[in-house]
């Protein structure tokens, strides 16, 4: 159990973030969906959403959260509770909000062998539900299809909340007996940040009977350059056409030329002064929205676009000419300038999100020789330059295409 106290009295609530992790594994995705639902709705204490509801009105309107994410090669399950800071309302959230916690892992609802049954089968339920919807998404199934291709190892392609037939396939029996697994074996990392006492806080989390386990879980996912990209195109029912690039990226989280890669993704499609944007989107009307994102954890750059069909080879062709003028150098001092502005201002507006920061120091728990503080983000972003931002881009590497063919758009003439 890996537990970091960061004082920081700026702000006027504490929150505490208990994490799960292990490496991405398609056997136990479905079960870590499941149990951070189970977890969040019903335990032997709070049984109801109206017990939960009353006990954290009593703690002065607490949160009380889980979820489920990816981070590289790692799947991650959280529990995540806020709570005010105790030195306002002079009684001790924090440590009844550990308190809730514990209650939550320890005494779940289940009778040894099993979860509720009644309450398991909801919650797969109106996962199965919301998993439906998201599948009826256009952007979420496109982004699913291009990861399918671009990816190599096919768990690194599933997304965190799993898949219908993985949620599907699992019981109250099978979801407890990895419950108990996890809690045993998934490394632990714990977070509490905000005004606190730092004794009693580490006091209380050493109640928690967790046993030891050994952390050699690998953050950063690495795969082969593919010499021949894989292009798909699927004819759908659907208006508005999506087209999505994907490339693999030469640099990955904390490398020399990280801030390279930031800028040139600002100046590629990251912001609204973006080539993309200025040029495909506004300049030539190919494209109806627009942007590019990337992973440093697994060297992913996506460009997605939403397109009319009957314009997707011009779009695509003048998507890659953007691409390809940032590897000439073909943009100003002036793009850079404002590119580092937008990257500073969204920096120091993440420094007063107490989320924010626990993310922060979670990755700096991860790759601690890798992290930047703000002192050497700031330092790093200033030496970029026109030569270091070519060089990223010119080490991008054209690997799938997944395009989603809609019907042309038709107008009648007045």
């Amino acid at each position: 159990m890996n537990l970091h106290v960061i004082q920081a009295s700026k702000f006027k609530t504490v929150k505490i973030m208990l994490r799960f992790r292990e490496e991405l594994n398609q056997a136990h995705l479905g079960k870590r969906v499941l149990i951070s639902n189970m977890l969040e709705t019903t335990n032997q204490i709070y049984q109801t959403d109206r017990d939960f509801s009353r006990a954290l009105s009593e703690m002065y309107g607490a949160s009380f959260t889980t979820g489920v994410a990816k981070k590289g090669k790692l799947h991650l399950l959280s529990i995540n509770m806020s709570v005010v800071n105790p030195n306002y309302v002079n009684f001790d959230t924090v440590g009844s909000a550990i308190e809730m916690i514990k209650n939550a892992l320890f005494l779940p609802d289940a009778d040894g062998t099993q979860f509720n049954p009644e309450i398991f089968k909801r919650e797969q339920t109106n996962l199965v539900h919301y998993l439906e919807a998201m599948n009826d998404d256009r952007s979420y199934f496109a982004s699913r299809k291009l990861a399918d291709l671009f990816f190599t190892n096919s768990e690194q392609a599933l997304p965190s909340i799993a898949t219908l037939d993985l949620l599907k396939e699992e019981t109250a029996t099978s979801v407890y007996a990895y419950y108990k697994e996890m809690l045993a074996t998934n490394i632990i990392d714990i977070f509490v940040m905000g005004d606190v006492d730092e004794e009693k806080v580490v006091k209380a989390f050493e109640a928690f009977p967790f046993e030891r386990r050994t952390d050699n879980a690998d953050v950063i996912y690495h795969q082969p350059i593919s010499t021949r990209p894989v292009e798909v195109i699927e004819h759908k029912d659907v208006a508005q056409s999506l087209l999505q690039l994907g490339f693999h990226l030469p640099v990955i989280y904390g490398d020399q030329n990280y801030l390279s890669l930031q800028v040139m993704n600002g100046i590629l499609g990251g912001f609204s002064h973006s080539k993309l944007f200025a040029n495909v989107r506004e300049k030539e009307s190919l494209a109806y929205s627009i942007s590019s994102t990337f992973d440093s954890f697994t060297g992913f750059l996506k460009i997605a676009a939403g397109i009319d069909a009957k314009h997707f080879p011009e779009a695509k062709k003048l998507i890659f000419e953007q691409l390809e003028s940032i590897k000439k150098g073909q943009f100003s001092v002036q793009d850079i300038e404002q590119t580092k502005t937008m990257l500073r201002n969204t920096y120091f507006i993440g420094q007063d999100s107490i989320a924010n920061n626990i993310e922060l120091e979670f990755v700096k728990a991860l790759l601690p020789e890798r992290f930047m503080d703000t002192e050497t983000f700031l330092n790093e972003l200033d030496k970029v330059n026109k030569e270091s931002i070519m060089k990223v881009a010119q080490g991008l590497t054209y690997q799938a295409q997944y395009f989603m063919e809609g019907s042309s758009l038709q107008f009648e003439e007045e």
